[in-house]
C-alpha cells in the first residue's frame, strides 16, 4: 500500500477503509496544527493545490510584491545582539538577546523553527526583561558536530550548557523563566525536571500536550510530505506560509520563515534548513511522560493552548487541582507566539509579575507596636436580637 499523495488531485475511488481512515486522520492532524486551513478533504486538496503552486512559480519582484506585500525583516529590528556561543564538544550555538534588565525569559522554539520565532514577543518584553532565544541543534545558524542528533537528552544538555555559559557565572542565581513552543515546550519541561538551572523560577509551555502529540505522531510524516520541499524565491515562500495558514501574521512570516530556509548555491532553490523527517526516531522521546513531568515541576507553571481539545487526562485532572495555570488562545494556530505575539507577551508579563519572577518579594506591612489589631465584626439579621 502506498502513502496518499502529498499534493495534487484526488485518488480514484478505490481506497480501502484503512486508507480512508488514515487519510482522514492525517487531515485532522493537519488542521489541528494549522498546516491547512480547512478540515474537509475537498478544502484541503484545493488549499494545497493553490498554496503549493506558489512554491514552484517563477515570480518577478513586481508580481510577488503586488500579490503579498509581505516584507522580509532583519533580526536586528527586534533583537539587540546575536552571538555564537561556543560549546566545546557540542558546537557553536546561535543566540539572540534583547533587553538588559530584569528576569531572563529564555525561549525555546519548536521543531523546524528558529530563535527568530520569538522576535515580536522580544520586542514587547525587552523594556522590562532580558529575552534570550537560541537556535537549537540542527536549526537556524547553529552548527554542531551532529546536527541530526535531536534526542531530548542531547538537546536538553545543549540548552543547559548555553544557559550556564551566559548566566551561570553570576554569584547569585539569575531569575529565569523558561518558555517553549511545541518541541521547545517539551524540552523546557525536561530541562526543568533536570534541576540544572539554579535560578529557574517558572516554566511556560506553548501548545504541546503529551496525549495529543503522541496521537499525532503516526500521521506527521504525511503532514511533512504535504508541504513544499523547495521554493523558487523567498517571495514564493512567504506567500505560501501565509496562504497555507502556517503563519497568520505577515510581519512574523517576514522575520521567522527566512531563517528556516537555506540555499545551497546562488540563484538555486530554497529548501528547509532542518530535515524534520529525519528527526522522526526522536519524536516519541520528546513527548512520552511529558504530562507527569510537567505537573511534577517544583516551580510555577503555565500552559498556553490554542484549544481545550489538546488537554489529555493527566493535565485535565491537574488543571482542576490547580497545579498549573491554563490559558486558551483560540484565534491562534499552533504557533501561538507568531500568530498572537502581543497577547502572548501580555500573558507572559502577567505570569512573571504574578509570581514576582525577578522582582523583590512582596512585603506585607505589620501593625505598629501597641496598636491592637482590628477584628472583623459579624453582622446580619441572624445576630440582631431586635429582629
Amino acid at each position: 500500500m502506498s502513502d496518499p499523495p502529498p499534493m495534487g488531485g484526488f485518488r480514484p475511488p478505490t481506497l480501502t477503509n484503512k486508507q480512508l481512515n488514515l487519510r482522514k486522520q492525517t487531515l485532522l492532524v493537519q488542521q489541528k496544527y494549522s498546516v491547512m486551513d480547512s478540515v474537509t478533504e475537498e478544502g484541503v486538496e484545493t488549499s494545497m493545490q493553490k498554496c503549493s503552486s506558489l512554491s514552484l512559480e517563477e515570480q518577478s519582484p513586481q508580481q510577488a510584491s503586488s500579490r503579498s506585500h509581505i516584507q522580509q525583516h532583519s533580526w536586528d529590528e527586534y533583537w539587540d545582539s546575536k552571538q555564537q556561543v561556543e560549546m566545546p564538544g557540542r558546537g557553536a550555538f546561535n543566540v539572540y538577546q534583547a533587553g538588559s534588565t530584569g528576569a531572563v525569559v529564555f525561549c525555546l522554539h519548536g521543531g523546524g523553527y528558529t530563535g527568530l520565532t520569538w522576535s515580536l514577543v522580544a520586542r514587547q518584553l525587552k523594556d522590562r526583561y532580558r529575552v534570550v532565544a537560541m537556535d537549537l541543534r540542527g536549526h537556524g545558524e547553529t552548527s554542531t558536530a551532529d546536527d541530526l542528533d535531536l534526542s531530548a537528552q542531547t538537546m536538553t544538555g545543549d540548552i543547559v550548557q548555553v544557559w550556564q555559559a551566559l548566566f551561570g557565572g553570576s554569584t547569585n542565581p539569575t531569575p529565569t523563566l523558561l518558555v517553549g513552543h511545541s518541541m521547545g515546550g517539551a524540552l523546557a519541561v525536561w530541562v526543568g525536571a533536570g534541576k540544572q538551572i539554579a535560578g529557574l523560577d517558572g516554566v511556560v509551555v506553548i501548545d504541546v500536550v503529551e496525549g495529543t502529540a503522541l496521537a499525532a505522531l503516526p500521521h506527521m510524516m504525511n503532514v511533512l510530505r504535504a508541504r513544499p520541499s523547495m521554493f523558487q524565491s523567498m517571495h514564493a515562500a512567504l506567500d505560501w506560509a501565509v496562504c497555507s495558514g502556517t503563519c497568520k501574521n505577515k510581519e512574523m512570516a517576514g522575520v521567522s520563515l527566512p531563517s528556516q530556509l537555506t540555499q545551497s548555491f546562488p540563484e538555486g532553490p530554497l529548501t528547509w534548513r532542518t530535515p524534520l523527517a529525519a528527526s522522526g526516531p526522536y519524536w516519541e522521546g520528546w513527548y512520552k511522560g511529558l504530562s507527569d513531568a510537567f505537573l511534577a515541576l517544583p516551580v510555577p507553571k503555565m500552559l498556553l493552548l490554542a484549544g481545550t481539545d489538546r488537554l489529555d487526562k493527566s493535565l485535565t485532572i491537574g488543571q482542576m487541582q490547580g497545579k498549573f495555570q491554563l490559558l486558551l488562545m483560540p484565534m491562534a494556530g499552533h504557533a501561538i507566539q507568531e500568530d498572537e505575539p502581543v497577547k502572548t507577551s501580555e500573558h507572559l508579563q502577567q505570569f512573571l509579575h504574578r509570581f514576582r519572577i525577578g522582582e523583590p518579594p512582596m512585603v506585607i506591612p505589620k501593625a505598629a507596636r501597641g496598636v491592637r489589631p482590628v477584628l472583623p465584626v459579624v453582622g446580619g439579621s441572624l445576630f440582631n436580637r431586635d429582629s
